[in-house]
């Protein structure tokens, strides 16, 4: 009998499902709206719901089903399987996914934060696969990582170790939503690249980008800059050449600390394709250690369905090939 587990990649605005084989191959994917606003209850009646639904659409019975992977926003306590807090999903404070989820669908079922699933995907199935020292990036709204040692995913004491965004590589740079000031996410992340538009175009620098907005400056986007910079736009490139130059420094910094073999860097941003790579590879080699500065820096392969398919990467791990790559199941 064929067996198959689910992924599941929770966000404020949908929840994404896939079904993948003990192959490894995907088999089905369906979104829904999250609909966030019917509370914990609500949202875990759906994730519930959204799996039934996949395993019919697609023809696969409660009994070929092993497990579930669960990749939740914020902070997640993957010992006790909580949703610690999602600032993104109202009422979310110690919510016991795993639990809730497990017992109503019948299997075992493995949670994590959804960057860290995502970054399962790009480790197992995607940019990283092949290698065993590793670090995912996701640069979207924020700046989040999977930190991959020998193989297997560094969390730290708490469970709160990777937090790249929040190096400092300023130190009179803004004061960041952490508290702390000059953080990498000030600048690389999608929010840190419109903050750096906005306030050139506030000091009276021309540019196309609100031509691209609309006329709105409020309306413009990490896309609408890295558009703008292909087209040649000044100040557009002027910004993703200041992004790259601290990205390149904090990614210098973590190439001496932890010697990885490769990093991959993924998320929205990400769209800049070549015009952020290349330039942060060379900052990368003119400040790493000489050991250190050919370290292989990559875009992600997986996209938009890296959370759902690293949550699935990782249940087919712990369930069906059974070779334990975390500590916690549930």
């Amino acid at each position: 009998m064929s067996q198959y587990v689910a992924g599941i990649d929770l966000g404020g605005t949908n929840i994404a499902a896939i079904l993948m084989d003990a192959a490894g191959q995907t088999r089905g994917w369906a979104t829904w709206p999250t609909e966030a606003g019917s509370g914990p209850a609500g949202v875990i009646e759906r994730i519930i719901a959204l799996i039934k639904f996949i395993m019919d659409q697609n023809g696969i019975t409660e009994q070929q089903l092993r497990g579930i992977g669960l990749g939740v926003p914020g902070l997640v306590n993957s010992r006790e399987g909580k949703s610690v807090f999602s600032p993104n999903l109202p009422g979310w404070r110690d919510i016991p996914v795993a639990e809730m989820v497990g017992r109503e669908i019948g299997v075992p079922l493995i949670i994590d934060n959804d960057v860290r699933m995502a970054a399962w995907g790009e480790k197992l199935l995607g940019a990283g696969r092949g290698w065993e020292d590793v670090i995912c990036l996701t640069l979207g709204t924020g700046i989040g990582s999977g930190i991959f040692i020998k193989g297997k995913m560094f969390k730290g004491r708490d469970e709160s170790a990777g937090e790249i965004g929040h190096v400092t590589v300023e130190k009179d740079g803004p004061r960041c939503s952490c508290g702390n000031y000059g953080c990498l996410e000030m600048y690389a992340s999608g929010r840190g690249i419109v903050r750096q538009a906005r306030e050139a175009l506030e000091r009276g620098s021309s540019s196309m980008l609100l031509e691209l907005a609309g006329g709105n400056a409020g309306s413009i986007t990490a896309a609408t800059v890295c558009q703008a910079a292909v087209k040649g736009d000044r100040l557009a490139r002027q910004v993703m050449e200041k992004t790259a130059l601290y990205l390149g420094i904090a990614l210098a910094g973590l190439a001496n600390i932890l010697n990885p073999q490769r990093i991959v860097l993924g998320g929205g941003v990400m769209g800049a394709g070549e015009l952020l790579l290349e330039p942060v590879r060379r900052v990368v080699r003119e400040r790493a250690m000489p050991l250190n500065r050919e370290v292989e820096i990559v875009a992600a392969e997986l996209g938009e369905r890296a959370g759902a398919i690293g949550a699935a990467a990782l249940a087919r791990q712990e369930f069906i090939l059974e070779e334990g790559r975390t500590k916690w199941t549930w």
